[in-house]
């Protein structure tokens, strides 16, 4: 593996010398490269080390193969070069890839995440503004554990996992993702997380708002979640009331307004605890209802 540098930096203690600056990683090249240095190391060992060595604003372009678990850093992108279907981060332990303290102008973009089932969460955020998109996350306790975080986390595709995204005190957006076949597809608590045009569907729970959460999913036709064929209920709300930033033990009803529920017709039977799903979206997306066949502004 080569590593493309556009400057020089002081070489790492430990590193003999080698030039340090990695902005992208490349195919190997022949002897005599005048472009790139050939590093002495594993391939995740030289990812890691271009994301400990990249200058902020700096993107890691990663050529495809399997590797094992990386930590991320603020403001640097670490980019897979031919995307998800070749390009593949995985470890069974604790987490896949983890970002602490991590800025708004980190991203992770087109890798597949495997947490081989058995990591408590593939993406791990803690107090963290990461961008995920553009991944396929799967095989673990959370797909995306976000804790005191705020992620923007979009087009992904996420399954296989007890909980597909886990907020905790979290805000951010979840956005345009597909997840299915989890125990639980999204879970907030404590969060005002907001949840937008995702497909949520083959899971056994679709959406369970707890504590004292305040999301907002749906909301707009255009922002409508796709909520449907999920084996217990599409919204399972055991959240409490937040007054004047007070925290208190009064149940409140979550208000999930214009989504489609995977009927033109959805019923109480759907939900479970204090939900207020109406008006929602048709199956075409294109109009609302407050009625079984009438539009939300009908009688």
């Amino acid at each position: 593996m080569h590593l493309a540098s556009t400057r020089a930096t002081r070489p790492r203690p430990g590193f003999r010398g080698f030039v340090i600056l990695p902005l992208l990683l490349l195919p190997l090249v022949g002897p005599g490269s005048a472009r790139a240095k050939t590093w002495p190391a594993s391939e995740w060992v030289a990812i890691q080390e271009a994301l400990d060595s990249a200058a902020y604003g700096d993107t890691v372009l990663v050529a495809p193969g399997t590797y094992d678990r990386l930590v991320l850093r603020s403001g640097v992108t670490l980019m897979a070069e031919k995307g998800p279907e070749d390009t593949i981060l995985r470890n069974g332990r604790f987490w896949v890839v983890k970002a602490e303290g991590v800025d708004s102008l980190a991203v992770l973009e087109g890798f597949t995440l495997d947490g081989i089932k058995a990591s408590e969460g593939v993406a791990y955020l803690e107090e963290s503004s990461l961008t995920i998109r553009h991944c396929v996350i799967k095989n673990g306790w959370s797909g995306v554990r976000a804790l005191y975080s705020k992620p923007r986390i979009e087009n992904c595709t996420i399954r296989d996992c007890q909980n597909g995204i886990y907020l905790y005190e979290s805000e951010g957006l979840v956005l345009e993702n597909d997840i299915q076949l989890c125990l639980t597809a999204v879970n907030i608590v404590s969060s005002r997380s907001r949840i937008l045009r995702n497909t949520i569907t083959r899971n056994s729970y679709g959406i369970q708002v707890s504590d004292h959460s305040q999301p907002a999913i749906g909301g707009s036709i255009a922002s409508a979640n796709r909520v449907w064929n999920n084996a217990a209920v599409a919204v399972k709300n055991t959240a409490y009331i937040t007054r004047n930033a007070v925290r208190t033990m009064q149940p409140m009803t979550l208000e999930v307004p214009f989504n489609f529920w995977g009927t033109d017709c959805p019923d109480s039977s759907m939900f479970q605890g204090p939900v207020e799903f109406a008006p929602w979206v048709d199956e075409s997306g294109t109009r609302s209802l407050r009625k079984c066949g009438a539009p939300a502004g009908g009688n």
